[in-house]
């Protein structure tokens, strides 16, 4: 009894998560929050309702979230919930003026554009961290 207590409260939890949320045009969850980089733990989203998802995605994105250039950023995560607390992203976008900004890289040496901080493949210089409007 306990036990399918649990999985309904669970099924609650993310039921009314998916209803706080927006929907984008793809049908993904939009998550609008602030990115939070705490040390020993993975990188956060905090809503501004408070609630606060650890996000997982492809190496790019998780790469991106724990960039600390980043930390405290407005930012727009489209993907889908995955559990309480927990959400899988499939893009990251940061938040300038009500507007929506592409993460990528960029080598000055090599114009090389990633989108995953860190050196450049080419040079092994460093790359600087580049936001382009969504149109």
């Amino acid at each position: 009894m306990r036990f399918c207590r649990r999985i309904i409260v669970v099924a609650l939890c993310c039921a009314a998560a998916v209803a706080m949320a927006a929907t984008s045009p793809s049908g993904e969850v939009v998550l609008h929050g602030k990115i939070r980089q705490e040390a020993g733990k993975p990188p956060v989203i905090e809503t501004a309702d408070h609630q606060v998802y650890t996000v997982s995605g492809d190496e790019f994105l998780t790469a991106q979230m724990a960039d600390s250039r980043l930390n405290g950023r407005d930012i727009v995560l489209e993907g889908h919930v995955t559990g309480p607390g927990k959400f899988e992203a499939s893009h990251l976008y940061t938040i300038k003026n009500g507007k929506r900004y592409e993460v990528t890289y960029w080598c000055d040496v090599c114009s090389i554009r990633t989108h995953m901080p860190g050196r450049c493949m080419c040079c092994q210089g460093p790359t600087e961290l580049q936001e382009l409007p969504v149109p």
